[in-house]
């Protein structure tokens, strides 16, 4: 037999909460939707540029790679939305600093970043413009300008990383 507290089951209990988080996670995302879209579109413009940039140079195109990547980025970006959120809803607005759609805002935006610094440098090597400018290189610079060991920690990290792609 289950026990009662107040008239209500402990089963009772659970499913009240989880319909209740149910509802306000819902919410949360229903705020979030146009950010999702963002990332849609980001994530579709960068791999049309990146496709037409590799049959312009006549590269070897492998759709599965093209789409693997495209994959990870969806994930990571949904993923920075998501953490952006959840923070915001367990910390700063209770404490009145942020709302959750701020704070998502915010986590979405360093995703977007890198994305556009890839939709540009692969429309300006479509039209055969030399993009000089990077968003990465820019934060690297920044870094490196306030702590020299720092920047070379991070330049080699974001290397590190790009041949693993």
């Amino acid at each position: 037999m289950e026990n009662m507290v107040n008239g209500m089951t402990a089963s009772t209990g659970r499913a009240v909460v989880v319909g209740t988080m149910g509802a306000e996670a819902l919410t949360a995302l229903y705020d979030l939707r146009w950010m999702l879209v963002l990332i849609v579109v980001l994530i579709v413009a960068d791999f049309w540029f990146g496709v037409s940039e590799s049959l312009h140079k006549k590269e070897h195109f492998r759709f599965s790679r093209a789409g693997r990547r495209t994959c990870n980025k969806a994930v990571d970006y949904v993923t920075y939305l998501i953490l952006g959120s959840v923070i915001g809803l367990a910390i700063f607005e209770p404490l009145g600093w942020a709302t959750h759609t701020t704070t998502a805002a915010i986590g979405l935006g360093f995703g977007c970043v890198w994305e556009i610094d890839s939709i540009v440098g692969h429309v300006c090597e479509l039209h055969g413009v030399k993009n000089r400018f990077s968003i990465k290189r820019l934060i690297i610079a920044l870094i490196k300008k306030k702590d020299a060991d720092m920047g070379e920690a991070v330049e080699e990290a974001w290397s590190e990383e790009g041949e693993k792609k």
